[in-house]
């Protein structure tokens, strides 16, 4: 049997000294085994050991590389071309004539007026309206001149100075105790009856409280109404209704004021009528 050492490098004998001696005694053992081939089989030998792979070689060097080529010139620029000449201009057209007028229209004749409309006949006349009655007059006034459209007539002041003012008014300046009072006319003596109602209504204004009094105008002056109203500066309507206790044959009007101090008091449109 022959092993067989392959050497995988290129390197120098000079490593046999290493390797070759052992694998040069093992074939010589071989060598003796193999040469009886009638005798007894002998025992195999051994594997020799592998050998150490090669050493690799170098890589080889690189070549260097050509030279890079240079660029190539650049071209002139063409010449550019001649300006081309402009174009004449052209004639212009010819204007044209102006258009004939055409004439007036004819005017239409005037439309004809229509005739007056026939006048409607007057409408009858209304009967007149029928006249109302007359309203009924209420009872006279009992007082003689109590409105004062006859001066101070049956009127007079007592304690004091009284006098009919431009507004038609009685008035008493500074009254004080003063006393207005209302007598009937000498020879018509004013006559109240015993149990007949009576309204008795007069204005007043000024300040303080006046008291109106209806009375028996002789003695003992017995009173049939006698009452007290509050005054201001305009003039009030005060009204009273009241009975007559007495048969008074000469009844007489006084007007006493209170709180008055120094201002003017002034009554008027005194009334007195019989229910």
């Amino acid at each position: 049997m022959r092993h067989r050492v392959g050497f995988l490098s290129r390197r120098p004998v000079v490593g046999i000294g290493r390797l070759g001696l052992p694998l040069v005694a093992v074939c010589a053992i071989g060598a003796i085994a193999c040469s009886h081939p009638g005798g007894a089989r002998s025992t195999p030998g051994s594997a020799g050991a592998s050998g150490s792979a090669g050493t690799t070689g170098s890589a080889g060097t690189t070549g260097a590389g050509g030279d890079t080529s240079t660029g190539g010139d650049s071209g002139s620029a063409g010449t550019s071309g001649d300006t081309g000449v402009g174009g004449t201009t052209g004639n212009a057209g010819a204007i044209g004539t102006a258009g004939t007028t055409g004439s007036a229209g004819t005017t239409g004749s005037a439309g004809a007026t229509g005739g007056a409309g026939t006048t409607g006949t007057a409408g009858t006349t209304g009967s007149a309206g029928t006249t109302g009655t007359g309203g009924t007059t209420g009872a006279a006034n009992l007082i003689t001149n109590g409105d004062f459209s006859a001066g101070a007539t049956n009127w007079h002041t007592e304690n004091g100075t009284g006098n009919v003012n431009g507004s038609g008014a009685y008035c008493v300046t500074n009254p004080g105790a003063a006393l207005i009072g209302w007598e009937a006319t000498p020879g018509s003596p004013l006559m109240l009856s015993m149990g007949r109602s009576y309204r008795f209504s007069y204005q007043a204004s000024g300040s303080g409280t006046v008291n109106a009094k209806v009375a028996l105008a002789v003695t003992p002056y017995t009173a049939d109404f006698e009452g007290s109203n509050g005054l201001n500066s305009s003039l009030q309507t005060f009204t009273h209704t009241f009975t007559s206790p007495n048969n008074d044959i000469n009844t007489g009007i006084a007007f006493t004021f209170a709180n008055a101090g120094s201002s003017t008091v002034c009554i008027d449109n005194v009334t007195l009528v019989a229910n």
